[in-house]
C-alpha cells in the first residue's frame, strides 16, 4: 500500500522510540503489515494501542495474547 502523506527512502528504518511509534501507528492503521516483526509492535504496544484504530487495536490485543 502507498501511504500519500510521507516519501520515505526504501532502507529507512527508525531510529528513536518517536519515530518508531508513528512508524507502525502509519503501517498498522493503513493495513501495510510488510516488514513488520511481532517482536517490535509488542515491544512498542503498550504506548501504540491509544494511537491505533479500535479494531486492529483489539486485534493486536488477542494476537499477541495468544499468538
Amino acid at each position: 500500500m502507498y501511504n500519500w502523506d510521507y516519501n520515505l527512502p526504501r532502507n529507512w528504518k527508525p531510529k528513536t522510540e518517536r519515530q518508531w511509534l508513528w512508524y507502525l501507528e502509519r503501517k498498522i492503521n493503513y493495513d501495510d503489515w510488510k516488514g513488520l516483526k511481532a517482536e517490535i509492535i509488542k515491544k512498542y504496544f503498550p504506548k501504540l494501542k491509544k494511537r491505533l484504530d479500535p479494531g486492529k487495536r483489539k486485534m493486536l490485543e488477542t494476537y499477541l495474547k495468544y499468538g
